[in-house]
């Protein structure tokens, strides 16, 4: 029996899938959390096919975001999850099939023979990224907490919107600015005085 990967691309009649991972990988360049998006939709698309729904473009990544990310409503999930058993998809199966980051390493090392370790390559663009990222996550938690909190008795709130910043302050120079100007600068400047 082989890993994780290859036992639900054979049930599910995917026969091309771990190939389509070891290419986003070796080719694309795509990390270990992308390809696990990646691996989960495609598994979602299937059900969603196999049950005979007709998708549009983008549809199953959307659902997929809707039964996964946490900073979904339970409404929207509640929904989305509804919506799926009307049409005859097992959710609890599917996501059952859902794979982490770790089960993608562990079958391109240890099925597909691939290195899965990355060169630390670094840019302004990926900070931004991996920064506003967390920013965008994190704003969502904090906010539906709060909601929940003022929804109590013990705290007093009407409808709050939560907006995180982040500073950076060169202790060489002295200079502060804020993240996004600073990267959009290219650094504060200081080191090109010298």
């Amino acid at each position: 029996m082989g890993c994780k990967i290859e036992t639900v691309c054979a049930s599910r009649g995917m026969p091309t899938l771990p190939d389509r991972l070891v290419d986003r990988r070796v080719d694309a360049g795509d990390s270990l959390r992308d390809l696990e998006r990646f691996f989960n939709r495609e598994v979602l698309a299937a059900a969603m096919r196999d049950a005979g729904m007709e998708l549009l473009e983008g549809e199953a990544e959307n659902v997929h975001r809707l039964l996964t990310d946490e900073d979904v409503s339970d409404a929207a999930r509640t929904e989305a999850r509804d919506r799926l058993r009307r049409a005859g998809v097992d959710v609890d199966a599917v996501r059952d099939d859902f794979v982490t980051y770790g089960t993608v390493r562990t079958h391109l090392r240890e099925c597909a023979g691939v290195e899965t370790g990355r060169e630390s390559s670094v840019d302004a663009a990926s900070v931004r990224d991996t920064a506003f990222g967390l920013f965008g996550r994190a704003e969502a938690i904090t906010e539906r907490e709060v909601s929940r909190l003022a929804e109590t008795e013990s705290f007093d709130a009407g409808d709050v919107t939560v907006s995180l910043t982040a500073r950076v302050t060169c202790e060489t120079c002295g200079e502060e600015y804020g993240l996004l100007r600073l990267l959009d600068r290219g650094g504060c400047g200081c080191r090109r005085e010298d």
